[in-house]
């Protein structure tokens, strides 16, 4: 092997005080950043044989990232420091990179100081590792380019899920806990200034503890740690409250929680809508308990959506006079107004009414149809159609 000179050789095992082995790549680098010494493993795997590598520029055989490690161990270190241990990447033929665990140590080569470098090359662990490496950049580049927010928990102080339930829902919010993989998306959601890390902020600063996030958690403990659209109220980085849908997962090891990850969705205006549809709807509800008429409200698909008191009072009794009623109203034309119904031929005995029909704008503009019924007496007359309007 056309390395450096024999004595040069024997020299760097004599001063070194340390053993080549076949096993590992070593080679030495003078402070000047050259090329000294090979060993035999190292020049069969550079493919270096057939020629005098001894003063070429060592940044020829590593990645310039590595290179740059090794100038900086050249310039601060003395003989007397202890070694220090890194990854270095060589460069075989074709750029070819190859992975390794180097340990570095100062030793005199001709009187002068050179660095010794030890490597051992990663082989199908390095290209496992390198593998894991890759997929986890594409995978942090896909969460953190998703315009939907993920989020991660982890807890340093595991929480015991063997233990109640009670007691588990005391530790995930009270044992030791941080954000991991929280992406842009989940910070504009809660709204963050950009210069704020959502990763660096206190767990209960966004997430606090209350009756609602602990209602949150027990569903997540009763789904077996598997749950979608499960409902928290989170606060936004100026105190406001949100509402958030989250799907979440859990990572458990030997009956201990140690992690917590998922997306959510703000789902606060649609749920402050909803909220403000409720409360129209109870409002709509309390008006119409308060009118003497019985009154039935019919959705656009003629379903029921609700029978105000007096109508509960007038009817309850008797599903087969309502099943007509709708029957009657469902065949006329959607004109308002005053009109007869009568149930001759059915079960019971006959009754009149007076039935008033309204078609109204409800919930979400969609139509809805009012029926208005007064029961007459057989001996009443006719109510007196309303006279048509001049023209």
């Amino acid at each position: 092997m056309a390395m450096m000179e024999g004595a040069l050789h024997d020299q760097a095992n004599a001063e070194a005080g340390l053993s080549l082995e076949a096993d590992l790549l070593v080679d030495i680098i003078s402070r000047e950043g050259r090329v000294l010494w090979f060993n035999e493993a190292q020049a069969e795997l550079l493919g270096t044989y057939d020629r005098e590598i001894a003063g070429y520029d060592a940044a020829a055989f590593y990645t310039p990232d590595s290179f740059v490690q090794i100038q900086q161990i050249l310039r601060n270190r003395s003989r007397s420091e202890h070694g220090s241990t890194m990854e270095l990447t060589l460069l075989a033929r074709g750029g070819r990179p190859i992975r390794t665990l180097a340990r570095t140590r100062f030793v005199r080569i001709n009187g002068e100081v050179a660095l010794r470098i030890a490597k051992m090359d990663y082989g199908p662990v390095g290209n496992r590792y390198r593998q894991m490496e890759d997929d986890f950049r594409t995978l942090q580049s896909m969460v953190e380019t998703s315009n939907e927010a993920h989020w991660g928990i982890v807890f340093l102080e595991p929480v015991d899920t063997t233990l109640p339930k009670s007691e588990v829902i005391r530790q995930v919010f009270e044992n030791q806990s941080v954000w991991r993989m929280c992406n842009p998306a989940m910070a504009r959601i809660y709204q963050l200034p950009e210069s704020v890390d959502f990763n660096e902020q206190d767990v209960r600063l966004y997430w606090p503890r209350s009756a609602a996030n602990e209602k949150f958690v027990d569903e997540i403990i009763n789904s077996n740690y598997t749950i979608n659209d499960a409902l928290s109220v989170d606060r936004r980085h100026d105190g406001t409250l949100q509402y958030i849908l989250n799907d979440v997962r859990a990572d458990i090891v030997d009956g201990f929680l140690l992690r917590l990850w998922g997306n959510c969705r703000d789902i606060t205006e649609q749920r402050n809508a909803d909220d403000e549809k409720a409360n129209a709807l109870k409002l709509a509800i309390r008006a119409l308990d308060g009118m003497p008429d019985p009154v039935i409200v019919l959705d656009g698909e003629g379903k029921v959506i609700n029978r105000n008191k007096a109508y509960a009072a007038a009817f309850s009794g008797s599903r087969t006079v309502e099943s007509q009623l709708l029957a009657y109203v469902r065949t006329r034309k959607r004109a308002s107004g005053w009109s007869l119904f009568t149930n001759p031929g059915g079960p019971g005995p006959s009754i009149l009414l007076d039935v008033h029909i309204r078609q109204i704008s409800g919930m979400d503009d969609k139509a809805w149809t009012v029926i208005t019924v007064r029961e007459r007496e057989a001996h009443t007359p006719k109510r007196a159609p309303r006279p048509p309007k001049r023209p």
